[in-house]
């Protein structure tokens, strides 16, 4: 009887861990779209339906052959802009799938880059920006610039990664200094709401929490970027603090040695409607 109980145990043990090791599989390499629907009575009638792809934290992560799957995806997305919101490259990417995947991006749809801590903390700009500027990636820093459609415009942010230089501009300077309008921001942390209540933009991209890396039924992320347990909201989906709706990818890639688990690699749309 004993030695029944502990081969039905055995077999339990076996069981569990070939679910386990089927939803780390499935949270590290199956690709989700999650689409959000924001704007705003301020949002131009010709930018109606304006759709703008996010990547965000994809760590040099490559899916499938040339990351044929990944591009398959961001075109299945059929994107009017491109967003790469920091962490693109960290100390272990390889450029030149890096460079494959930029290719085919830029095939899809003009793209725009802003930094991540990764960038700055790796030492990769000094690659990464030739390569930018090499096949027409915008990168914008602490910088502003109008998007023109149908005789009508929206302004695009981009703010570099706090971990950049110590006396750069912050945020909601860079904001004050843009034209006025609709305005929709790229940053890289997701701490927009905290830090600057009053950020002057209607829409911010954000990532850098990796959707709290493992996600817990009814508890969400496990961990946010300074390693806190359960930090609650903040770690993916739409953050909303008076005008400002600000969006948080659960990202692309990983940074091991820690495994994606209930949390698979994202890419958001974010469609402007007015």
């Amino acid at each position: 009887m004993r030695a029944r109980r502990k081969r039905r145990g055995r077999r339990a043990l076996v069981v569990l861990l070939l679910l386990l090791g089927l939803a780390v599989a499935d949270s590290n390499y199956r690709l989700v779209t999650t689409t959000y629907v924001l704007g705003g009575p301020t949002l131009p009638e010709a930018f109606d339906g304006f759709r703008v792809l996010q990547l965000s934290d994809v760590h040099g992560a490559v899916y499938g052959a040339d990351n044929s799957r990944l591009l398959a995806a961001a075109r299945a997305a059929a994107p009017d802009l491109i967003a790469l919101t920091g962490d693109l490259a960290d100390k272990d990417t390889d450029m030149a799938e890096l460079e494959t995947l930029l290719t085919g991006l830029t095939a899809i749809a003009p793209v725009y880059y802003v930094s991540g801590n990764h960038e700055w903390a790796d030492r990769r700009l000094s690659e990464l920006i030739p390569l930018l500027e090499g096949l027409g990636v915008r990168y914008l820093r602490n910088e502003s610039l109008t998007l023109e459609r149908e005789g009508q415009s929206i302004v695009l942010i981009g703010v570099e990664d706090p971990f950049g230089p110590a006396d750069m501009p912050k945020p909601d300077a860079v904001a004050a200094a843009a034209p006025e309008g609709f305005r929709l921001l790229l940053g890289h942390r997701n701490d927009l709401t905290e830090k600057y209540p009053d950020l002057a933009v209607d829409v911010a991209l954000t990532g850098h929490a990796h959707g709290g890396v493992w996600r817990i039924p009814g508890l969400g992320g496990l961990f946010d970027h300074g390693r806190k347990l359960f930090p609650g909201s903040g770690t993916e989906g739409v953050v909303t603090s008076g005008r400002l709706h600000m969006v948080v990818s659960r990202g692309i890639g990983n940074t091991p040695p820690l495994l994606r688990l209930g949390n698979n690699p994202e890419l958001v749309v974010v469609e402007l409607r007015k």
